[in-house]
C-alpha cells in the first residue's frame, strides 16, 4: 500500500520540482541582461511615439538596460502588433499598445494574432480623451449648436479621420450613433493630413485625442467644443466635457505596454512594478501631460487586461452598427 502511494506520487513530485525550477529560473533577479525593444506600431513624431520615448528612456534607466524604440507603422498598428506576437515570450520585445489593438479585431477580416492569447498585458500608461474640434469657420459655438446644425443638414457636414477604422473615425461613428446625426466621412492617410484638412476648412470637424491638436486649440486655429472625459482637461480648463455640454459621451485613446503572450509572470510583474514607479516621476508626468494625456497606471496587469477586453467589446458594437469592414 505504501509502495503504491509512493509510485503514484512520483509524477506529481517531478512536476512540482520542474515547476519550481522553472519559476526559479524565470524569477532570477538578473532580468534584463540585454536591451529591450519597444515596438511602436505608428510612425515617429506622433503622440504614441512621443509617450513611448519618454517612458522607454525612464524604463531603461530603472532596468539598467536600454529600451530601444522601434517604429513599425502600418495597417492601423497591426504590423507592429504582429511583430510582437511573433517574438519570443522572454520580456525583450514589448508593444506600445493603444486603443487600436482592441478595435482592430472587429475591423479586419484577417489578423494573424489572437488578442487574448498572443499578448500579456503589463500596464496602461496614459489616457488621452477625445476632443471635438471644428474649423472656426463653421458657424457653431457649442456642442448643442453643432448637433442642431448637423441634424438640419444630414450628410452635408463633413469630418476628417486618420483613415477608415482609425480612432477618430470610430469616435465619430459613436458620436453619430449617440447624437442622432449623420455626418460625411472624409478619410485621410494619417493624422497630419487630417489635422491640416480641418485647419484649412477642407473638412469641418475632427474627433482626435488632445495630443495632436492641443497647440492648435490654444492658438485659436481650431475651436474645441467638448472633451470626452469625466472631468475637464487640466490642459484646457475652459473647454467643457460632453456631459457638461448636455451629452453623455466619454471616450478617447489609451496607451499602454503589453508583452508577448506566455511571458513568465515574474517578468511581467517586474515590468509592471517599474512602469508604475516611473509614472510617478514628476518629469514623466509633466511630459505626458504636455502632450494632452493623463497618466493612468494600472493597479495590476490583470486590470489592464480587463480594460483591453472591455474596449474590444465596446468597439465591436460600434463597428457592427456602422457596418465597417476593412480588407487587410
Amino acid at each position: 500500500m505504501q509502495r503504491h502511494s509512493l509510485k503514484r506520487g512520483r509524477p506529481a513530485l517531478a512536476c512540482a520540482a520542474a515547476a519550481l525550477f522553472s519559476a526559479g529560473a524565470w524569477a532570477a533577479p538578473d532580468y534584463p541582461t540585454q536591451p529591450i525593444r519597444l515596438i511602436v506600431p505608428f510612425a515617429p513624431g506622433g503622440g504614441t511615439d512621443m509617450i513611448a520615448r519618454v517612458v522607454g528612456k525612464k524604463l531603461g534607466e530603472r532596468l539598467g538596460q536600454p529600451v530601444i524604440v522601434d517604429n513599425r507603422p502600418g495597417a492601423s498598428g497591426i504590423i507592429g502588433a504582429e511583430a510582437v506576437a511573433r517574438s519570443a515570450p522572454d520580456g525583450y520585445t514589448l508593444l506600445m499598445a493603444t486603443t487600436a489593438i482592441s478595435s482592430n479585431g472587429s475591423l479586419y477580416n484577417t489578423i494573424s494574432y489572437d488578442l487574448k492569447k498572443d499578448f500579456a498585458p503589463v500596464s496602461q500608461l496614459a489616457n488621452a480623451p477625445a476632443v471635438l474640434v471644428v474649423n472656426p469657420g463653421l458657424p457653431v459655438a457649442s456642442l448643442q449648436e453643432l448637433i442642431r446644425y448637423a441634424r438640419e443638414r444630414p450628410g452635408q457636414v463633413n469630418y476628417a479621420s486618420y483613415g477608415v477604422g482609425t480612432a477618430p473615425h470610430l469616435v465619430a461613428e459613436l458620436f453619430q450613433q449617440s447624437s442622432g446625426t449623420k455626418l460625411y466621412h472624409v478619410p485621410y492617410k494619417g493624422g497630419g493630413p487630417a489635422v491640416l484638412a480641418t485647419l484649412s476648412g477642407e473638412t469641418r470637424l475632427l474627433f482626435p485625442s488632445l495630443v495632436p491638436v492641443m497647440n492648435h486649440i490654444r492658438n485659436g486655429k481650431l475651436r474645441a467644443l467638448a472633451v470626452a472625459s469625466d472631468k475637464r482637461s487640466p490642459s484646457l480648463p475652459d473647454v467643457p466635457t460632453f456631459r457638461e455640454a448636455g451629452m453623455e459621451f466619454e471616450t478617447g485613446t489609451w496607451f499602454g505596454i503589453v508583452a508577448r503572450g506566455g511571458t513568465p509572470a515574474p517578468i511581467v510583474a517586474r515590468l509592471h512594478k517599474e512602469i508604475v514607479a516611473l509614472l510617478n516621476d514628476a518629469d514623466v508626468r509633466k511630459s505626458i501631460s504636455d502632450e494632452g494625456a493623463e497618466v493612468v497606471p494600472s493597479a495590476t496587469p490583470e486590470a489592464f487586461g480587463k480594460l483591453i477586453q472591455a474596449e474590444a467589446e465596446r468597439w465591436a458594437k460600434v463597428v457592427r452598427t456602422a457596418g465597417i469592414r476593412i480588407e487587410k
